[in-house]
């Protein structure tokens, strides 16, 4: 019997050594979770370079895992210190992206008018209908840029001053009077120049004539001829 008292109590030292090492393992581990956890979130910080993403991140574990009266998960130390990096991101304020701007193409119209005169002479006719007096020129539509108006303008006179007369330009080689550029002249001693209306001249090279008619067969004489034409 006294041997059986006697051993008892070293019986009883180990089972005691052995909860108690347990427990330091227990708490041991827990602490290096906590610096493994602290560890990773200072990576993701570092990392990551948008102020939201970081936020939710950081925000999450905080709102749902960790309360004031739970410190199992994260000591008061990690707490602290991610509040203190996330106050510091709420301060970094993004730096917008610069938003392109589109440079507006403004069109200016010439302001250069340019003038040009294609003269035809002068000469006398005196026949009853439409006469050739000789008088012509090849014009190429396409020499004189962009034109804005074109009017035949002549000067003539009636040497006896009572007949009247008319005075037209002709497209020979269209074959076809020219369009508004007919001109009617009461019979007058003196020259008097009159212009026609705005006319259309036909794309490419061609050759216009003047051509006359008079009322009663007497002379008529144009003392200048020519086509005006602006362009710019």
């Amino acid at each position: 019997m006294d041997k059986i008292f006697s051993e008892s109590p070293v019986e009883e030292k180990p089972q005691r050594l052995k909860r108690f090492f347990p427990m330091k393992q227990i708490i041991f581990v827990l602490i290096i979770l906590v610096f493994l956890n602290m560890i990773y979130l200072d990576i993701i910080i570092l990392q990551s370079g948008n102020v939201k993403t970081i936020e939710k991140i950081i925000q999450a574990p905080i709102t749902q895992q960790i309360s004031k009266n739970d410190d199992s998960f994260c000591s008061q130390a990690c707490v602290s210190k991610i509040n203190a990096v996330t106050a510091v991101l709420n301060k970094i304020t993004p730096v917008p992206s610069p938003t392109p701007t589109k440079t507006p193409v403004v069109y200016q119209a010439s302001s250069v008018t340019k003038e040009y005169y294609v003269p035809f002479g002068s000469g006398t006719g005196n026949s009853a209908d439409w006469q050739d007096v000789g008088l012509q020129a090849n014009v190429d539509s396409s020499a004189y840029g962009n034109i804005k108006n074109v009017v035949f303008e002549v000067s003539l006179h009636v040497p006896t001053g009572n007949e009247n007369t008319a005075v037209r330009l002709y497209n020979a080689t269209g074959n076809h009077p020219v369009w508004y550029s007919e001109l009617d002249f009461t019979g007058n001693t003196s020259s008097v120049s009159l212009s026609s209306n705005k006319i259309t001249l036909d794309a490419g090279n061609n050759l216009y004539k003047v051509q006359i008619k008079t009322q009663l067969q007497y002379p008529a004489t144009i003392d200048q001829s020519r086509l005006h034409i602006t362009s710019n």
